[in-house]
């Protein structure tokens, strides 16, 4: 067996503040409001009688029901309300994280 010697070095960082990428943030964000919109429009379609569509219709607006129109409208609220929200999150963030951190 090996003579080993176990030797704890601490290991110092300096102190940084944690850092969220606005532009990042606001497409992932903007992504998963698309994906989930797309899915709850195809369960919408593929089972209308669950009623699992009805939130989209009620928070998007301008949405009628299942058709191209809708479609469209609702995938670009999607984007632009994902972006906004992942974008104000990750701003918020970066000045609270600067300021406290």
């Amino acid at each position: 067996m090996a003579n080993a010697t176990l030797q704890t070095h601490p290991v110092t960082s300096p102190a940084t503040p944690a850092h969220v990428s606005v532009p990042v943030l606001g497409a992932t964000l903007a992504t998963f409001a698309t994906i989930s919109f797309l899915l709850c429009m195809l369960l919408g379609l593929v089972a209308p009688e669950w009623g699992l569509h009805r939130p989209w219709l009620q928070f998007y607006l301008g949405l009628t029901g299942f058709d191209l129109r809708s479609l469209a409208l609702g995938l670009l609220q999607s984007v632009i309300f994902g972006g906004y929200a992942g974008a104000s999150i990750a701003a918020i963030f970066n000045v609270i994280s600067r300021r406290l951190g």
